[in-house]
């Protein structure tokens, strides 16, 4: 007969299981809902919006700005908006924009289209998505999503009563730049008149859409919010976006004051920017729930006034199925008030094991943290730039959770806690407390992530005072509610972030758990804990192996990889080139390849193999003209692309570039940014380049070597097609795709 203790063991272990179960498969909990059959007069239809998107992108060609395809593209969508009833717009123009985040100006020929529903003046709501797409990708999701959308909620707005009108803005140039939002924000008079912004984008091809990126002060745009159909947001997740380089065309468009709900959808990184980019790529689901979501949020800003509330909101979603929203202030009050309530459950426990208990959750957090680095750094060494978590991270997934609940029952065996579950319980929900008051000082929207989990602990504690069993129901409902709140929010974590840092999260699993460390130390009771440690420990080394073993690109997630031709046209030497030598390559390219630097001012080295030289006649700056005029050396010069499509001037910072016109557009490069380097650069894409007049204004020497560097997406050699024939199913074109590069030397003068 099974005695007690082995029972108190398997139940302890039956936790741990179903902890693990349920982190690992959080992420199922945000899958949108099927697709409706019938829709009601006020519902968006899916089905209407994909067969537009269909009709829009016709034979599914990809269409970057200035571009032959994006015009026939364009004509498709113009003609989209007229059947629903709409005169647009076409807003044609030369836009060049600073890059805040890199020492680069982008630059090219523009056409914003713009329509708009509701009155004909007065406060607007501004409803945005970019038809451009790079040149590797059809662009269905990225951002055809968007725009199939908004074409199918402007139907729907155009038979109902608006407070506000809802101008339509479909830009151009958002993936070499922000090029149009940014032509929009600065110089368009309609955008005088907007008072809130909903931008909808695509960074995958499925999965719900996430209200990822607001404003501050933000209560306004979590007001619109609120009521979304399934909402999927927490206010962590924007504050974190902000610290990250990302960026979208609300970075161009927003301003202070301006209510800003940014929605996009990040599942399925393996298509972004691929020519897996397509409707037979995107899922439907997607299509519906990102339609739900801006119908619901478009409306209520739409037939509301804008309320100009000037408070910072803090907020999340449980489950996808509750959203609660506070003042930020709030937040770290409750967190004030529930530390204090469980030091004082603490204090009061009848132990003598103050200090391990105390030391307990601290343990856990810094073994689970280490173990996830280590396993990281191992698996790193072991296979170098191969990215083990690609194509299945399922393994590497399952070692960060175990990562966290080995930490747990060390921590709990090694410092001998169990004996005092209600102290133990209290010491974790104290440091929860604590650590979630103090990272609200530089995450002000993680505060309420901790608060509500803590609050219904302090709350069953105080009630305990009264009816003793209230302790315990307490502690079971802030650790199911910190379950429900951090375990999706992991999984968006591990879409936006891959596993580059397993450690960080493993402490969040870690985090998450803290909640739970002394409901585990309850139910193990006074029995030993190697077997826990041994089996959790097994579990761990199991995914460790199993990550190692996976391959790290397959056919149904394919890698990105260009195979690129590259002369020099200067030194007359020529190469082929298979990415950055930090990423390892498929086997099938294995050895074909040696690392070497290859552009100047490269920072890592490249993949490349020696080929013979094709004749490329590669882009110039003509006519060039040196002259100083107040102080300073301007630069004059005509660009001829010969066939490329962007042509980048890689200009020396000992030159110390001031000031860009280029086809009459004045920039300044102080206002890029990025890490100083020994380079600016000056970008220019399509058609329109090819004659663009260019002035550079120095303050230093023109006497220097600069370098112009030509693409040509889609053009191959006899070299780069024979490699890019082995590529094989389990890599894939990004971003500009195959191609040629070139590069020339230069001196100005």
């Amino acid at each position: 007969m099974m005695s007690f203790f082995s029972m108190r063991w398997l139940g302890a272990l039956a936790l741990l299981v179903a902890l693990f179960l349920a982190i690992m498969f959080a992420g199922l909990a945000l899958t949108p809902d099927a697709v409706r059959q019938h829709n009601g007069p006020e519902q968006f239809n899916a089905n209407a919006s994909r067969e537009r998107l269909i009709r829009i992108l016709g034979d599914e060609t990809p269409h970057p700005v200035d571009s032959a395809a994006e015009d026939v593209v364009r004509e498709r969508l113009l003609r989209e908006i007229v059947s629903l009833g709409f005169t647009p717009e076409v807003r044609d123009t030369f836009a060049c924009r600073p890059q805040p985040r890199g020492p680069l100006v982008d630059c090219a020929r523009v056409r914003n289209i713009v329509f708009s529903v509701g009155p004909e003046s007065g406060p607007s709501v501004l409803a945005a998505a970019h038809y451009d797409s790079v040149a590797a990708a059809p662009g269905a999701s990225d951002d055809g999503i968007g725009v199939s959308v908004w074409l199918e909620i402007a139907k729907m707005l155009s038979r109902e009563p608006l407070t506000r009108r809802v101008i339509f803005l479909f830009s151009d140039g958002e993936e070499p730049g922000l090029l149009g939002a940014y032509a929009f924000g600065t110089g368009d008079p309609l955008m005088a008149s907007v008072e809130s912004l909903v931008n909808l984008e695509a960074r995958g091809s499925r999965g719900p859409a996430i209200f990822f990126e607001s404003n501050q002060p933000n209560a306004d745009a979590i007001a619109a919010f609120a009521n979304a159909p399934r909402p999927i947001a927490n206010s962590v997740m924007a504050d974190v976006y902000a610290l990250l380089s990302n960026s979208s065309d609300v970075t161009a468009l927003t301003r202070p004051g301006l209510d800003v709900l940014n929605i996009a959808v990040l599942d399925g990184l393996e298509d972004y920017h691929t020519p897996q980019d397509n409707i037979a790529s995107q899922d439907i689901r997607s299509v519906q729930h990102m339609g739900d979501v801006a119908l619901s949020v478009v409306r209520r800003l739409a037939t509301n006034s804008d309320a100009d509330v000037a408070t910072p909101m803090i907020y999340t979603d449980i489950a996808s199925r509750a959203f609660v929203a506070a003042p930020s202030w709030a937040g770290q009050v409750a967190l004030a008030i529930c530390a204090l309530i469980a030091g004082i459950s603490f204090w009061r426990a009848e132990s003598a094991n103050y200090w391990s208990a105390l030391a307990a959750p601290l343990a856990m957090m810094v073994v689970a943290g280490v173990l996830a680095f280590g396993v990281g750094f191992a698996l790193n060494m072991l296979r170098p730039g191969a990215e083990y978590g690609f194509a299945h991270p399922e393994p590497a997934r399952a070692w960060c959770i175990l990562s966290a609940l080995l930490g747990a029952v060390l921590a709990l065996m090694l410092l001998r806690t169990a004996r005092s579950s209600a102290q133990t319980t209290a010491a974790a929900m104290l440091c929860f407390a604590v650590i979630g008051g103090l990272l609200s000082f530089l995450l002000a929207g993680i505060s309420i992530l901790f608060a509500i989990p803590a609050a219904l602990f302090a709350l069953g504690a105080v009630a305990s005072l009264a009816w003793k069993p209230a302790a315990v129901i307490g502690a079971w409902l802030a650790a199911l509610a910190a379950l429900a709140m951090w375990a999706p929010m992991l999984s968006l974590i591990e879409l936006a972030l891959g596993f580059e840092m397993p450690f960080a999260l493993a402490i969040v699993a870690a985090l998450m758990i803290l909640p739970w460390l002394g409901l585990i130390a309850h139910v193990r009771g006074d029995g030993r804990w190697r077997e826990l440690v041994a089996v959790v420990a097994l579990g761990l080394l199991a995914g460790a192996v199993l990550s190692g073993l996976a391959p790290s690109m397959s056919e149904a997630r394919p890698r990105s990889l260009n195979i690129t031709y590259f002369v020099n046209t200067t030194d007359n030497q020529a190469r082929v080139l298979a990415g950055s030598a930090e990423r390892a390559l498929p086997r099938t390219l294995t050895g074909a390849f040696q690392p070497e630097p290859i552009l100047p001012g490269d920072r890592s080295d490249t993949w490349t193999t020696p080929a013979p030289v094709e004749a490329v006649a590669p882009p110039m700056l003509q006519e060039i003209s040196v002259s100083q005029e107040n102080g300073e050396r301007i630069v004059r010069g005509r660009l001829a692309m010969n066939g490329a499509y962007r042509a980048i001037l890689r200009m020396p910072t000992a030159a110390t570039p001031l000031r860009a016109r280029v086809n009459g557009v004045l920039t300044d490069f102080s206002d890029t940014g990025g890490e100083d380097g020994d380079y600016m650069n000056l970008a220019c894409q399509g058609r329109a380049c090819d004659g663009a007049t260019i002035e550079i204004t120095l303050g230093a020497d023109a006497s220097n070597e600069w370098f112009i560097i030509g693409q040509f997406p889609g053009h191959t050699t006899p070299a780069s097609e024979a490699l890019r024939t082995r590529r094989g199913p389990t890599a894939t074109p990004i971003q500009a795709g195959d191609g040629t590069t070139t590069l020339t030397r230069f001196v100005p003068g």
